[in-house]
């Protein structure tokens, strides 16, 4: 392996011309490439310096790739090259060795876990290449496996024969049945004692169970007061076949101030928008010394319009008051109460409402969050709120909002996944009050896939869906499904949705039923900078059955430049009409503009 010689401070910090590879064939000149820092000089790739402590992690990466596969004895080196151009060419020597196989894996002594579930831990059979990264890990899940039966104790004797062909053999001594002795917590300076025992599953005299010790640790965690938390058995004792618990904790600093200034997009009269915003918050994570949160917070933001740049109005603000609870009536559900009151422009996506108008919310609402999983989790919300507007009949109107929403998101990242899912259900019940004609039920599921199909490809689709079941005489303005912008089905700056008057005899373009279908071919490029190919599809419609009519949806394509920001990727898209079935387009056309910034991606 490469250490830093004398003679290497000629190279240092002079630019790399070219690396190149030798002696490898399990892996490819672009699987190598993929490992390492220093690449090779090219036009779409930013140049790189030469630094000797870079290489000789780029070297490490290298021979842990190659471990991880089975080529236990692979030795890595490198020879540089100065250029008469004074550019540092690099060769890495790959020595890759003979690649270990598994020849026999026997187990012993195991009674409570059979041999067929233990080789499913291990991933591991006679012929498979012999993994050792993989290989340890089967030992952790064996290990955690008998914690959870209340073992904690258990050992495991590894006889490895090293050769080629590798004979192992695991002997398990599976020890007793431990029940848990006395609970120590320490570290807490202002929480209360109290909280955080709230929190741990298993009691003093149960069986020692180590899943729910370790979902113990991630629910303290979840408190949000603390930095870290740790949970280690101690004071073991064989004769009794007790086992005590020390719980570790270090708390984190109660009161933070945030402010931010970026881009978000929200929903404006219940279409996404595009938002330049700065936002201000104050949070007491620790209030009465019970991990309970107090959090004020105010916004003020500016509608990102497509075509006149930003809008010409009154910019949007709010402000909301919340209190948290971790637990209600000794039940896990964090739940919080707040108070809010929110101005927001109305949705630009009309022709004929008038600029300066707004849409205003204030009110009260109680949501409690139940988080199944880690990536999965479902918010149940109570709400009593004033909405004016001059899409409402009565201009101003008090509401009950009973909302549930359900989500599961595995995203590996927000605004650059390259995989996973991101699906979303969202189910509401509303009703006016006090002579309020407002009534109807509405449900959307939304449902984003991420797949790479290289390493700088990733393909991206999203289907989304919704009915609103008005049960009212008029019809919900205010709610009502709109499509079009660079959110939905890009290239439309009108709605594609039928005409609906407003009670002073404006006209608002919407629906009851909607039906969108998005994909996109992401490309990233160097320098930040990425394009896409995109193809968006959608329909608006009065009944849920008719909105899925094929000939009826918008359908437009079009190619996009991407450039990343400090306050997030800034879109330059270029979208083309396929199909309009209200024939005011034809195939190809670019509506009434010729290219839309987007500030975020449209999913």
């Amino acid at each position: 392996m490469g250490t830093l010689y004398p003679s290497d401070f000629q190279y240092q910090d002079k630019p790399v011309a070219r690396v190149e590879f030798s002696g490898h064939a399990f892996f490819s000149e672009r699987d190598l490439n993929r490992m390492i820092s220093l690449q090779s000089d090219g036009l779409f790739r930013k140049r790189r310096l030469f630094n000797r402590r870079v290489l000789n992690r780029d070297l490490e990466e290298i021979q842990r790739n190659y471990i991880a596969e089975g080529f236990l004895k692979c030795q890595i080196a490198d020879s540089l090259i100065l250029t008469d151009r004074n550019r540092v060419n690099i060769t890495i020597e790959i020595h890759e060795g003979p690649r270990f196989y598994v020849n026999t894996f026997e187990v012993s002594g195991n009674t409570l876990i059979s041999d067929a579930e233990i080789m499913s831990l291990m991933k591991i059979k006679p012929g498979d290449p012999f993994k050792p990264f993989e290989y340890q890990r089967g030992i952790q899940l064996i290990q955690d496996e008998y914690g959870a039966m209340g073992r904690p104790y258990v050992t495991i004797d590894e006889q490895i024969r090293e050769d080629v062909q590798m004979d192992i053999s695991l002997l398990i001594d599976e020890d007793a049945v431990y029940s848990v002795d006395k609970i120590e917590i320490a570290g807490n300076k202002s929480v209360r004692e109290k909280t955080i025992r709230k929190e741990i599953l298993v009691k003093p005299g149960d069986v020692f169970d180590l899943k729910d010790i370790k979902k113990s640790r991630l629910h303290i965690f979840e408190l949000g007061t603390f930095n870290s938390v740790n949970i280690i058995p101690v004071n073991r004792n064989p004769d009794s076949l007790t086992v005590g618990l020390r719980i570790r904790v270090s708390e984190s600093l109660p009161r933070r101030w945030d402010a931010n200034i970026g881009v978000r997009q929200g929903r404006i009269a219940e279409l996404n928008q595009t938002y330049l915003f700065t936002q201000v918050d104050w949070l007491h994570k620790n209030l009465f010394h019970r991990a309970r949160r107090f959090q004020a917070k105010g916004n003020f933001g500016v509608v990102w319009d497509q075509e006149t740049f930003f809008r010409k109005s009154t910019p949007s603000y709010g402000v909301d008051l919340s209190y948290t609870r971790p637990r209600i009536l000794s039940m896990r559900f964090p739940t919080t109460f707040k108070v809010y009151y929110n101005k927001d422009v109305y949705s630009p996506f009309t022709q004929n409402i008038d600029e300066n108008d707004e849409l205003i919310t204030a009110g009260v609402e109680v949501s409690s969050l139940w988080k199944l999983e880690r990536k999965l989790n479902t918010i149940a919300s109570f709400s009593l709120r004033s909405v004016e507007s001059i899409l409402s009949e009565e201009k101003s109107e008090i509401q009950r909002r009973l909302n549930w929403q359900i989500r599961f998101d595995n995203r590996d990242n927000f605004l650059f996944p390259r995989k996973g899912w991101n699906i979303g259900g969202d189910f509401q019940w509303v009703k006016g009050i006090s002579g309020s004609p407002t009534d109807y039920y509405q449900w959307d599921i939304s449902v984003s896939r991420y797949l790479p199909v290289f390493e700088r490809l990733v393909l991206a689709a999203r289907v989304e869906t919704g009915f609103i079941d008005n049960q009212a005489d008029r019809p919900p303005l205010i709610v009502m499904y709109r499509m079009g912008t660079e959110t939905t089905v890009r290239g439309w700056s009108q709605s594609i949705g039928r005409e609906f008057e407003t009670p002073d005899g404006l006209i608002v373009y919407a629906d009851y039923a909607k039906a969108l279908a998005n994909v996109e071919l992401r490309i990233n490029l160097p320098w930040n900078f990425g394009l896409e190919f995109f193809a968006d599809a959608g329909h608006l419609h009065e009944t849920y059955q008719g909105v899925w009519n094929l000939d009826q949806f918008f359908v437009s394509v079009g190619p996009g430049i991407t450039y990343s920001t400090f306050i997030g990727p800034i879109r330059l898209e270029f979208p083309f009409v396929i199909t309009d079935p209200k024939g005011r387009f034809q195939r190809w056309d670019q509506p009434e503009k010729h290219f839309i910034i987007a500030l975020l991606f449209a999913f």
